[in-house]
């Protein structure tokens, strides 16, 4: 299905917001309203809402809010908002990138110190390396529904968390998941790959393997041969190298 951005008008596939606009958010120039969920630009505000007097509208303590929240910066009271008025006027031209280290809904495992995801998407997925910043662009450039690092249950104690999941990539409930092995060749890596590469095979799960040796210098290239739906193989390893 396709959108029209909700800001310009432009296409935007399956978000509400193009590329452009994307860009413009992280800039702070574009934000959601907390009240209506309305996309605005900051210096207009909310077509729908009305801002409280001296407040910024971003900020607002929205009426349907009883639970009292304090500020995620500071801690400081934030009158119902996720930032209290100094830390959003401190921050609010900046990208800010939070660590979640105690999340009480059924998220997945919180990230801990080894998480090492700095690289935005034009999508706004944060990924963990300048190869699959690549592949998530590709993705989203074209519309292919996707997630970044889901859970994924194989009956053990603890999901795995497949690099990109393609939700009914091959027709409806049928999803296809894109794994990029992008430290092959290191002990401890090449070890956990074994160990997923196990239980996919035990699971019947339809995942597309990359490599940086065979994939990386054109990545694009190598996404376009490796997704083309003809030429995948439902409930197994495709491209797989031993």
């Amino acid at each position: 299905m396709k959108n029209s951005c909700e800001i310009c008008g432009k296409p935007s596939g399956m978000y509400p917001l193009c590329p452009a606009c994307f860009k413009l958010r992280d800039e702070g120039k574009i934000a959601k309203c907390e009240t209506c969920g309305t996309w605005f630009r900051t210096n207009k505000g909310c077509p729908n809402c009305k801002p409280q007097k001296n407040i910024p509208h971003k900020i607002k303590k929205s009426i349907e809010t009883t639970e009292k929240v304090t500020c995620l910066i500071c801690g400081k009271s934030s009158n119902g908002a996720h930032l209290c008025v100094d830390c959003y006027n401190r921050y609010k031209n900046k990208r800010i990138f939070l660590k979640i280290t105690n999340c009480v809904f059924p998220c997945g495992d919180p990230l801990d110190e080894s998480y090492e995801g700095v690289y935005q998407c034009d999508d706004g997925h944060i990924v963990k390396s300048t190869a699959e910043q690549t592949i998530d662009n590709y993705l989203y450039e074209h519309e292919i529904f996707h997630g970044y690092e889901l859970p994924l249950d194989v009956g053990t104690d603890k999901p795995l968390h497949p690099d990109f999941c393609l939700k009914d990539y091959l027709g409806k409930g049928k999803k296809v998941y894109l794994e990029y092995f992008g430290r092959k060749g290191q002990s401890k890596y090449d070890e956990e790959t074994a160990y997923k590469i196990n239980l996919y095979r035990k699971n019947h799960i339809t995942v597309i393997c990359m490599y940086p040796n065979t994939d990386s210098k054109n990545l694009n290239f190598a996404l376009s041969s490796k997704l083309k739906k003809e030429k995948l193989k439902e409930g197994t390893l495709n491209y797989y190298e031993e």
